[in-house]
C-alpha cells in the first residue's frame, strides 16, 4: 500500500466550538482554519475492529460484533497513522454492519477505529490545556 495523501476534513473545533476546516499534515495532526490552534485525532468509546477489507468508495464497515454501538451521524476515526481516515456513520448500524460515507483510502483487514476525539497536539507542561477563544473585537 502507498503512502495516503493528507486529507481536509470539516470538523468541529474544540476551540471555536465551530464547524471549521482541518487540514491535516499527516492525517492525524491537523490545523483549525479558524484559530489555526494545531489539534490531534485519535479514538475513543466505542471502538472496534474492522473484518473485513475497505476499498475505495466502500459504504459499510464490516466487524464481528458491536456494530450497533455506533449512531447515524457519528464521526470515527478509522485505521492509524498515514492511512488513517476520517469517516461519517450514514445510516442506522446493525450488530455487524456499519454503513458510512464513501471511503476515500483503500484499507486493510483488522484495522482498529473508534468515535473520533480531537485533542490538543501540544501536551507538554503549561500547554495541556487549549487557551479560551479571544473575543470577537480583540
Amino acid at each position: 500500500m502507498s503512502t495516503a495523501v493528507p486529507a481536509s476534513y470539516f470538523l468541529i473545533c474544540p476551540r471555536c466550538k465551530f464547524r471549521r476546516s482541518f487540514t491535516m499534515a499527516d492525517n492525524i495532526t491537523g490545523r483549525c482554519s479558524g484559530c489555526e490552534w494545531t489539534f490531534t485525532l485519535s479514538t475513543q468509546s466505542p471502538t472496534g475492529t474492522g473484518t473485513a477489507v475497505l476499498s475505495f468508495g466502500s459504504t459499510a464497515i464490516t466487524v464481528a460484533s458491536g456494530g450497533a454501538s455506533f449512531t447515524n451521524g457519528m464521526r470515527l476515526l478509522y485505521d492509524v497513522g498515514q492511512n488513517a481516515e476520517v469517516l461519517t456513520v450514514n445510516g442506522t448500524p446493525s450488530a455487524t454492519n456499519i454503513p458510512v460515507a464513501p471511503v476515500q483510502r483503500a484499507h486493510s483487514a483488522s484495522v482498529t477505529f473508534g468515535q473520533l476525539l480531537i485533542s490538543s497536539t501540544y501536551s507538554g507542561i503549561g500547554q495541556a490545556q487549549v487557551p479560551a477563544a479571544a473575543p470577537y473585537g480583540f
